[in-house]
């Protein structure tokens, strides 16, 4: 992730899943998460989500806003925004307000956009 990116993450994760650990199963959190290894399961977060570059989410993913610098496979849902950055890799469908998309970023789905509807 960018260093701007970097910044913001260090002030304000509350949980990590580090590089070289594997979790399996459901993560419920009411703030910031961040993702180095790898979690196979579905991951519910009140606040962010980040997927740092190496990590890896596999399952259904709900938050307000989602980074991702790794790789996401299956569903992600995100009341605000989800962010791919230049190594970011969304493999599956994703439901969110806001959306963007570095131009070197990976993005095979499809995307629904759930902002206001006049």
């Amino acid at each position: 992730m960018g260093k701007k990116a970097d910044d913001y993450v260090a002030s304000r994760v509350n949980s990590v899943i580090g590089k070289g650990t594997e979790f399996e199963g459901t993560i419920r959190t009411k703030e910031t998460c961040r993702i180095e290894g790898v979690v196979k399961g579905n991951i519910i977060s009140e606040g962010t989500l980040i997927v740092g570059n190496g990590g890896k989410v596999d399952g259904k993913v709900e938050a307000v806003n989602i980074l991702i610098g790794g790789d996401a496979y299956g569903e992600l849902y995100a009341s605000n925004k989800i962010e791919a950055n230049a190594s970011g890799r969304i493999f599956g469908n994703i439901h969110t307000k806001s959306l963007i998309v570095d131009e070197n970023a990976i993005f095979e789905g499809t995307c629904e956009m759930t902002g206001n509807k006049e």
